[in-house]
């Protein structure tokens, strides 16, 4: 299937901007395989591996990254990783963060520090998938599957905006994004079509610029032309979303873990929305090769 855009498209553009990563519990079998792969794509040319030295030394030993070209700080209780590989890109050491053997929690607030700056005031963070998924047009984005647990009216608008802001920087001018929820009609008895569809109003009211949003849809609905002729549902977002808002964590979760376990062929970024420089947030058990897709977005977004 030929896409008007990939991660491979990504890849190209990736290399004219390439950068140094910095990792938190560096001693992470699958975050350095992925770096020694975004190495080899010429997108990442070093940075600063902290935690247990001896135990970095032996992970990076093990995937063959080549350590001459990385500084190693002795740094293993988690919260003080943290806090140093946020500092380190504040200061401008580093060009991206990317989660090593450190617990989420942690991770995010070290990046939430006010003190380092690296997230405007008034922003909430949030997590998206990249998707290039074999079965679908284009790139497609998640959100939110990592971060924001229960998400209200108006913590849905910021996740749509951040995604959008994300959308827009991969240089896709108009994003269209689907509100998901398990039917596309409104019910009271269901929270996620309410909060959809009062979402939608807001959007076109004004509060989200440069974006078509649409919804309560099904995930039919939002990325199948003819299962939305089926519905009988017409919109310009049916069958051709390139943003998904799933209506809480849990949804948005089972479907980003599908996609890795299932879908053949799927290759897939993890990062933050919101912040001012690319953070990396895959999960711990993903693939190297979600960490080495996630580092070529970073690189792609990095300024």
């Amino acid at each position: 299937m030929k896409k008007s855009m990939s991660l491979d498209t990504l890849l190209e553009g990736a290399r004219k901007n390439p950068g140094r990563v910095v990792v938190p519990l560096a001693e992470n079998h699958e975050a350095l395989e992925g770096v020694v792969m975004a190495m080899k794509d010429l997108v990442v040319t070093g940075g600063t591996l902290i935690g247990n030295p001896e135990a970095i030394r032996k992970v990076a030993g093990d995937v063959k990254l080549p350590l001459d070209r990385f500084d190693i700080i002795d740094c293993p209780e988690p919260m003080a990783a943290g806090d140093t590989a946020a500092r380190l890109v504040a200061d401008g050491k580093g060009d991206f963060l990317l989660k090593g053997q450190i617990d989420t929690k942690i991770y995010m607030k070290a990046v939430l520090n006010k003190e380092l700056g690296l997230v405007p005031p008034g922003t909430i963070l949030s997590h998206v998938a990249i998707m290039d998924l074999p079965s679908y047009h284009k790139l497609l984005i998640a959100t939110d599957a990592a971060i924001t647990i229960e998400p209200g009216v108006d913590e849905k608008l910021q996740l749509v905006s951040n995604a959008v802001d994300v959308a827009h920087r991969l240089g896709i001018d108009n994003p269209k994004v689907a509100m998901i929820a398990a039917a596309e009609k409104v019910n009271p008895k269901m929270t996620s079509t309410v909060h959809a569809d009062e979402v939608v109003k807001k959007a076109k009211a004004g509060h989200i610029k440069d974006a078509v949003v649409e919804g309560p849809y099904d995930l039919y609905i939002a990325v199948s032309k003819e299962g939305a002729e089926t519905k009988k549902i017409t919109g310009a977002v049916c069958g051709d979303a390139d943003i998904l808002v799933f209506p809480d964590i849990n949804s948005a979760n089972v479907f980003y873990k599908t996609v890795h376990q299932f879908v053949q062929g799927a290759r897939v970024a993890g990062l933050i929305a919101g912040a001012k420089i690319p953070v990396v947030l895959p999960s711990r058990a993903d693939p190297a090769t979600t960490k080495r897709m996630s580092l070529i977005v970073a690189a792609f977004l990095k300024k």
